[in-house]
């Protein structure tokens, strides 16, 4: 018999969370599970969802979003009778959707934790009142899940309650392969080291230290490029430290692109510097396009991968690309699922 499964997350637009719930449902077995996927928008990344997932629409009183945990359960009553083998508070942000999850019928109550809580703190000024304002809830999970073992260990030092389980994010490497073709105004030079940034332009992504790492790269090595593809808050300023440091010749900002695969299918590399992440899929994305990875060491707690470490970089060379179908990782999260959701 099929599992019933409620899957709760705020949007499907632009997102780390977002790609990972979308990415979720595209390899989910629909022959173990019927899944109601309850959401408070669409976004971009609705038309990506699987026939099979049930979309319910939620109401939504924005002021929710001010309320802490211990008032927006009082308020929030059982708002189906249906019963569910799992409920799944995928977003793990939203004291709404969690009060929704507590309240739903399943003796399986499940958070998604997709950042690293610590070093959240250290870099997010409002983190500390969105942890005053949600600390309350996480007791009343039966199962909380983590992506990475670095997520997993900041997590419980924060909140002092253990993630049952590790679960990183999927891969889905047949939509890399299939989006990957499409036929895009880029070229690169081939003679050259072509190397890639993909992300959203703020603090977190460590760009302004990235830049300063780079510059110093071309103290020794001239014979590369850097190609920034994401957009943000960051753009304006990280042009204008570009020009000032004359690397406007090796440097190209692409904006954001929808489908950024075939992009990334003609580098050499991609670069990440994040001042810390939940795990860093865009790296495991990469190596499925056959790409190496250059980040610094204390993102490997996030990412169990070969890398190049951005801090010992004098010269770098061409790539040999082959393409990596991470065929045993999903497999291995397909494992992990089903434990979780009890699958048979």
């Amino acid at each position: 018999m099929k599992k019933n499964i409620a899957i709760f997350q705020t949007d499907l637009g632009i997102g780390g969370i977002q790609k990972s719930i979308i990415n979720l449902l595209n390899n989910l077995d629909y022959k173990k599970y019927n899944v109601d996927l309850y959401l408070l928008s669409k976004g971009q990344f609705f038309e990506n969802l699987p026939k099979e997932v049930n979309v319910v629409m939620l109401r939504y009183n924005k002021l929710c979003k001010f309320l802490p945990f211990k008032i927006m359960n009082l308020l929030t009553f059982k708002h189906m009778k249906k019963e569910y083998d799992a409920v799944i508070d995928f977003n793990g942000y939203s004291n709404y959707l969690s009060s929704l999850v507590l309240k739903t019928k399943s003796k399986n109550k499940i958070m998604w934790v997709h950042n690293d809580y610590k070093e959240k703190k250290k870099y997010d000024k409002n983190f500390n009142l969105f942890y005053i304002f949600s600390k309350n809830k996480y007791k009343k999970f039966d199962n909380i899940v983590a992506v990475s073992e670095g997520a997993a260990s900041s997590f419980e030092e924060i909140t002092h309650i253990p993630c049952k389980y590790i679960i990183p994010n999927y891969i889905d490497i047949e939509e890399i392969n299939r989006k990957k073709e499409e036929n895009v105004e880029f070229y690169v030079d081939e003679e050259c080291v072509n190397i890639c940034f993909l992300g959203r332009l703020v603090s977190q992504k460590g760009l302004e230290s990235m830049l300063i790492k780079v510059r110093n790269i071309l103290n020794n090595f001239k014979d590369f490029h850097l190609y920034i593809i994401g957009d943000g808050p960051l753009k304006d300023k990280l042009i204008s430290e570009v020009e000032e440091a004359n690397m406007y010749n090796y440097v190209t900002f692409l904006g954001n692109k929808k489908n950024p695969f075939p992009y990334l299918k003609k580098c050499d590399y991609l670069i990440l510097n994040s001042k810390y992440e939940g795990q860093g899929m865009v790296a495991l994305e990469a190596l499925a396009l056959g790409l190496e990875v250059i980040m610094p060491s204390r993102l490997n707690k996030y990412l169990d991968i070969d890398y190049i470490d951005i801090d010992n970089i004098k010269t770098l060379k061409k790539v040999k690309r082959k393409e990596n179908k991470l065929t045993n990782y999903n497999k291995e999260i397909d494992k992990k699922i089903s434990s979780l959701l009890g699958g048979e």
